[in-house]
């Protein structure tokens, strides 16, 4: 994700902080500020960062069950609003899907106890009931922070559980549904309950709270989001690779220079440009490599050097869907078909896009959708 950095790797996984995410801090700093001064400033900043520790945690939860099941994790992002854990695909069965979503609320209710034996143990259980927590959660002191995050994990686990797309409820609430149905229909009940939630959630925090409008707002693009996976989802199933990759791509030479590429980035909407000696698939030059080299290294530099040559591959008969999933796994790079006979071509991220819009179109008139491989030559390579 754009404007993110890296701050942490956990079991393969990268955790991200967005640029966004110094406005909560100054937000909770600047709070606290207001009635102690310099001391409660530090402590909003350390309240806020000691919360999304355990929103880490809670997305880690997803993250180590998801893998244990077979899904790889790209990466843990952490915004404004939370953090987002972004899965490579979606789980293939339902019973998946639950576990992978009960497992952060469940992180949470696990820190929520250990803050609560803290606090006994500190305060005893008479700040409790005399009233201690609620006067300690407006206070920069040892007292305030543990209640501040024993509160804030208990909410975390409840909101979170909300039965709307994409928060943890949404999904466990789609995943008991796809138990019973298709996966697709289950998917279109769950969004469109997450939008009249948001939609209720946004008009509320209009007149209470920005933050609820903001956090309604992203429920509601996120349910969007997950209906239009899924529809696309739907339409690449039925598809396979060879029925849609171009057997006429323009081909390079690990002998050609970058300036010579410079014409065929002007003249053709290709992305991805296969560089081949002989029979052989040597690697992958992508426009945005080819840009960034010629700035570098000029236009008498060789396309062997700025090429990729880890590229994945996949057989003629794979469905779009599988294609869509192994790019997303191989960090957005295309992927090599290959047929009975060898070389097919590539295809790209884009490439699916665009068939995504074709065959939806297609599928909205009424027409067939292409179900035979596309006639005519292809280099064997």
């Amino acid at each position: 994700m754009k404007w993110s950095y890296r701050i942490a790797r956990v079991s393969g996984i990268d955790i991200r902080v967005h640029l966004t995410f110094a406005l909560i801090v100054a937000y909770f700093a600047h709070h606290f500020s207001l009635e102690h001064g310099g001391r409660g400033a530090l402590f909003g900043a350390l309240l806020v960062c000691c919360l999304f520790v355990c929103v880490v945690l809670h997305e880690l939860g997803h993250s180590l069950v998801a893998q244990a099941v077979g899904v790889t994790v790209r990466e843990i992002v952490l915004l404004p609003v939370g953090g987002v854990a972004r899965l490579t695909r979606e789980p293939e069965h339902p019973w998946h899907e639950l576990i992978i979503a009960l497992a952060g609320p469940l992180v949470n209710v696990a820190i929520g106890a250990v803050l609560l034996v803290v606090a006994l143990l500190s305060f005893g259980s008479g700040w409790f009931l005399e009233g201690g927590l609620a006067e300690g959660l407006t206070r920069p002191s040892w007292g305030g922070l543990i209640g501040n995050l024993l509160l804030g994990n208990l909410m975390l686990a409840v909101f979170n559980m909300i039965p709307a797309l994409p928060m943890d409820g949404g999904r466990v609430l789609r995943a008991g549904l796809a138990m019973l149905m298709s996966r697709g229909r289950a998917t279109s009940i769950a969004a469109t309950l997450a939008q009249v939630l948001s939609a209720g959630l946004i008009a509320y925090g209009m007149f209470r709270d920005p933050w609820l409008m903001l956090i309604g707002v992203f429920v509601f693009l996120g349910a969007a989001q997950e209906r239009a996976a899924s529809e696309a989802s739907a339409l690449l199933v039925d598809l396979r690779a060879a029925d849609v990759v171009n057997p006429s791509q323009v081909v390079l030479g690990p002998g050609d220079t970058l300036g010579g590429v410079v014409g065929l980035l002007l003249r053709t909407p290709q992305t991805h440009f296969p560089v081949v000696h002989g029979d052989h698939l040597l690697g992958v030059l992508s426009r945005e490599h080819a840009l960034r080299a010629l700035s570098k290294l000029g236009t008498d530099a060789y396309v062997a050097g700025s090429m990729q040559r880890d590229i994945a591959a996949v057989e003629a008969t794979t469905t779009l869907d599988e294609v869509r999933r192994t790019i997303l796994e191989k960090d957005g790079r295309p992927v090599v078909v290959r047929g009975p006979q060898g070389y097919l071509g590539l295809l790209s991220f884009e490439d699916v896009a665009r068939v995504v819009r074709v065959a939806g179109r297609l599928e909205k008139s009424r027409l067939l959708r292409p179900t035979e491989p596309a006639r005519g030559s292809s280099p064997v390579i």
